[in-house]
C-alpha cells in the first residue's frame, strides 16, 4: 500500500525537508515538503535525487570481519561482527587502558547516534578521544561563537533571509553549498537587497552578488577588521547597543586604527575603491545578515575570524533583531546536533565541558554513572587523534558515519596511521569506502530513509525523520550496533535503548536549563507539532532568534568584543611552492561521493575532479585545458585535470573535495592539504595550502569514471 512519510534530506545543513512515498519495500518518490519551513518544498538536485541512492549495489548489506590490513574481507552473522567488535575493545581496554581507545563521529549520524556514543566512549569506556567530522568544518565557527556570545550556536533564522536588506558572505559559496538557503537570498537580491561576497573565487555566489571582493586566501580577518574601521568613520557604531550589553570595545576600538583601508586593501589584494564601496553598501543599511563556513572556519585563525563578524553585529547592533544576524552554515545535515550532544573530544551534552567539574558531575548524573567516571582532561582532536595512532598511543578507533581515509588533511600521514591500528571497526552504509580498506571489522548502518531520528539544521531547527523503508540485510541505525556492542561488553545497564525516542528523551534532558535547551522536545511533540527550533525548554516555547533582550550566557550577561590582530595565514607562497591551493565543493557532488557517486544525474554535471586554474598562471606553467596535471606540496601530491579558469584569482587555484583514491590514485587534493590547526579551534587549515603545479600529459576528453563496483565478496549479499 502507497503512503506518503515525511522525512529529512541526508546533505547539507540547510536541514530540507523531505516527503517520500514508499510501497513498504520500496522507496518509489522523494519531494520536497511544502510545510518544513527550511525549503517550502524546493529541493536541490542532491535532495531530489535522494532516493537513489538507498537500494544501490554499493550499500554494505551484511558485517564483515578482516583478519588484518591486506587481507580479504569476510562476511559474517551480525553476533559474531559485534562479539568481535566487544572482544577486541575489551582486550584493548584491558591491556592499555582507556587512553588506547577512540571514537570518530560524523555530522551525518543522527542526534540519538551521537549522543549514544559520545555516551558510551566517555561515560564507559571513559576515553575523551572522541571526536568527529566537524571538527574539519565547525569546529572555529562554534569556538569563536562561544567566545563571543558565551555559547555556541547561530542567533539567527531562516526567515531573517526574506526581512534583511544586506547580505555578507565571507568564505562561503552558498550557492553550491546551501542551494536552498541560497535561492532565497537570491530573491530578495532580486528584490533590491545588497550582497557583498568575499572569496578568491568567482563562485556562483559571487557571480548574485552586487560587489564581489577577491580577497587573498587567508586574508577574511584583515577585511572584517577593515569593514568595522570603515563602518567607525562613518558613524555607524551603536554606541547605545554596545556599552548597554558589551565588553572589549575600548581594546577593539583601538585594534581598529591598525586597519585603515590603504593598509586592508594590500592585504587582501583588491581595490580600495571596492572596499569602500562594500563597508558603504553594508553600512548604510538597518539589517544585515552575515554568512560564513569552510573559507573561514578551514583557517588558522578560523576563531578569530569568527569573533571579527561577531563584532561587525555588536558594533552595530545589528543582533538579535529580525533581518540582522550573524549565521554560520553548517557543513553537514546534523552537525549541529552534534554540537548539541558534545560529540566533540572536550564537549558534553548541553554545550558543557569535560575541564569543568559541575558539568562533569551534571552529565553523570544523568548517565548514572558514578562521579569521577568522565575524565577531566579533553581528548585528542581528530587530527591529533590519528596521530596518535600513528604513533602507536591508542590502538583502537571507531570510526561511525565518515571516510577519514579520504577527508582527512595531510593523506599519507592518516593512511598509515589507519594501517598501524591493532583494531578499526568502521560502521558505514556504503562499502567500499577508502577507509573500509583499512577495517579489521565492519559493521553496516542504515540510511536515513531506513530508521527513525533527528536532526537539528543551521538555524537550530529540530527535525524529526520516520523510516520510510526497512534497511536491507543485515543493516541498523547506528545506534543499535554502539548498544548492541557496548552490552556485549558488559555495559548493557546504562546503554539499554530500545528507541530512537528514548534515547532522544535522554538527550533532552541533558540539555534542561543550558543555552541549547531543547528539554520540552520529543518525539511525538515534534510528529505532532513538526520542525522546532531551540531554546525549547520545559514551561516554554521555541524562540526564533537568540539574544533579542541583549542578555548573553556570560558571567557578565554581556557579549565580548574581541580586539583580534590579523595573524599569518600559515602557508605563502614560495619560489618552491608558487600557488595557494584551496578546496570546496560542487553543486552535485557531496563530500566523498559514497551517496552521490551511485546516482547517474548527478554525475552527469559533476563529472570528475579537476584543478582551477587562472589563465596566466596557466600559461606560465605551459598547462592547457584538459591536461593532467601534478599538485604537489610539502606532504604530498595529487593529481587532476586542469581546467583554465578566469573565475580564480591569480596565484589561487582550486579542487573540489569530492574525488579520492576510489575514483584514481592521488585523486584527492588531501594528498596536499595541511594538517596545521587553529590554535583555539584545532580545526585543519584546509583553505590555504602552498603548492606547485606541474603538467603531466593530455587528458583524453570525456574522461568519467563511475563510482567502483562492490568487492566479490559482497556479490552474493
Amino acid at each position: 500500500m502507497r503512503r506518503d512519510v515525511h522525512t529529512l534530506c541526508p546533505y547539507c545543513g540547510v536541514g530540507c525537508g523531505l516527503i517520500a512515498t514508499t510501497d513498504g519495500e520500496r522507496v518509489l518518490r522523494v519531494r520536497g515538503d511544502p510545510k518544513h519551513p527550511a525549503n517550502f518544498g524546493r529541493v536541490c538536485p542532491k535532495g531530489g535525487s535522494v532516493g537513489q541512492t538507498v537500494n544501490v549495489p554499493t550499500r554494505l548489506r551484511h558485517a564483515m570481519l578482516r583478519e588484518r590490513f591486506g587481507a580479504g574481507p569476510q562476511i559474517v552473522p551480525a553476533a559474531a561482527a559485534v562479539r568481535a567488535a566487544a572482544d577486541g575493545l575489551r582486550r584493548i581496554l584491558d591491556s592499555h587502558g582507556p587512553g588506547a581507545i577512540a571514537f570518530y563521529l560524523s555530522g551525518q549520524l543522527t542526534t540519538e547516534s551521537q549522543y549514544i556514543a559520545n555516551k558510551f566512549a566517555k561515560g564507559f569506556l571513559r576515553t575523551n578521544h572522541c571526536d568527529s567530522n566537524s571538527r574539519l568544518c565547525m569546529s572555529g565557527a562554534a569556538v569563536g561563537m562561544k567566545l563571543s556570545f558565551g555559547s555556541d550556536g547561530p542567533p539567527t533564522a531562516y526567515a531573517d533571509i526574506e526581512l534583511a536588506d544586506a547580505f555578507l558572505f565571507v568564505g562561503s559559496n552558498a550557492a553550491d553549498a546551501h542551494p536552498i538557503t541560497f535561492e532565497r537570498v537570491k530573491k530578495q537580491i532580486e528584490k533590491g537587497a545588497k550582497c557583498v561576497v568575499a572569496d578568491p573565487r568567482r563562485t556562483a555566489t559571487a557571480a548574485a552578488a552586487t560587489l564581489h571582493l577577491p580577497v587573498r586566501p587567508g586574508s577574511d580577518l584583515s577585511l572584517l577588521n577593515g569593514l568595522l574601521h570603515l563602518f567607525r568613520a562613518f558613524g555607524k557604531i551603536d554606541r547605545a547597543y554596545v556599552n548597554a550589553h558589551t565588553d572589549g570595545w575600548a581594546e577593539l576600538d583601538a585594534l581598529l586604527n591598525a586597519y585603515p583601508p590603504a593598509r586592508v586593501a594590500a592585504d587582501c589584494g583588491i581595490d580600495p575603491v571596492d572596499l569602500h564601496a562594500a563597508a558603504r553598501l553594508l553600512a548604510d543599511r538597518d539589517k544585515l545578515l552575515t554568512f560564513w563556513t569552510m573559507g573561514v572556519n578551514q583557517t588558522l585563525q578560523g576563531t578569530f575570524t569568527t569573533n571579527a563578524i561577531v563584532n561587525l553585529h555588536l558594533a552595530t547592533g545589528r543582533i538579535g533583531k529580525p533581518g540582522a544576524g550573524p549565521f554560520s552554515l553548517t557543513g553537514q545535515p546534523n552537525a549541529m546536533g552534534g554540537r548539541d550532544v558534545g560529540y566533540m573530544s572536550h564537549t558534553l551534552p548541553g554545550y558543557r565541558t569535560v575541564v569543568d567539574p559541575n558539568d562533569r558531575a551534571a552529565v553523570e548524573g544523568v548517565w548514572g554513572v558514578p562521579p569521577g567516571t568522565i575524565r577531566p582532561e579533553p581528548g585528542h582532536d581528530a587530527v591529533q587523534l590519528f596521530d596518535a595512532v600513528d604513533r602507536g598511543e591508542i590502538k583502537a578507533v571507531w570510526v561511525i558515519g565518515s571516510n577519514p581515509a579520504a577527508s582527512m588533511p595531510n593523506l599519507p600521514k592518516v593512511r598509515r596511521a589507519l594501517e598501524r591500528a591493532e583494531l578499526l571497526i568502521v560502521q558505514d552504509a556504503y562499502y567500499p569506502t577508502e577507509t573500509t580498506r583499512y577495517a579489521h571489522v565492519m559493521l553496516p548502518a542504515a540510511v536515513n530513509l531506513e530508521m527513525d531520528g533527528t536532526f537539528c539544521n543551521s538555524e537550530r531547527r529540530v527535525t524529526l525523520m520516520r523510516q520510510v523503508v526497512p534497511p536491507p540485510g543485515d543493516a541498523k541505525p547506528d545506534w543499535q550496533w554502539v548498544r548492541d556492542v557496548a552490552a556485549a561488553m558488559g555495559f548493557g545497564r546504562g546503554m539499554a535503548y530500545e528507541s530512537a525516542a528514548a534515547i532522544f528523551d535522554e538527550f533532552a534532558r541533558s540539555t534542561a536549563g543550558r543555552p541549547n535547551d531543547q528539554s520540552a522536545l520529543h518525539h511525538k511533540l515534534l510528529a505532532e507539532r513538526g520542525p522546532q527550533q531551540w531554546p525549547f525548554p520545559s514551561m516554554g516555547r521555541s524562540a526564533e532568534r537568540r539574544y533579542a533582550d541583549g542578555s548573553y550566557p556570560t558571567a557578565t550577561g554581556r557579549a565580548r568584543l574581541w580586539a583580534r590582530d590579523a595573524v599569518d595565514p600559515g602557508e605563502r607562497p614560495t619560489p618552491e611552492f608558487p600557488l595557494l591551493l584551496t578546496t570546496g565543493r560542487t553543486l552535485n557532488q557531496w563530500h566523498t561521493r559514497t551517496k552521490t557517486g551511485t546516482v547517474a544525474q548527478l554525475n552527469d554535471r559533476d563529472p570528475g575532479p579537476y584543478l582551477q586554474i587562472h589563465p596566466d598562471d596557466a600559461a606560465e606553467l605551459g598547462v592547457a585545458d584538459g591536461d593532467d596535471v601534478d599538485v604537489a606540496s610539502g606532504r604530498g601530491t595529487a593529481r587532476s585535470v586542469a581546467r583554465v579558469d578566469a573565475d580564480t584569482s591569480p596565484g589561487v587555484v582550486f579542487m573540489p573535495i569530492h574525488w579520492n583514491e576510489l575514483w584514481g590514485r592521488a585523486a584527492s587534493p588531501n594528498e596536499a592539504t595541511t594538517d596545521a590547526t587553529d590554535p583555539l579551534s584545532q580545526q585543519p587549515a584546509l583553505k590555504c595550502c602552498a603548492v606547485r603545479v606541474s603538467k603531466v600529459g593530455a587528458t583524453p576528453p570525456g574522461r568519467v569514471r563511475p563510482m567502483p563496483a562492490a568487492e566479490p565478496a559482497l556479490a552474493a549479499m
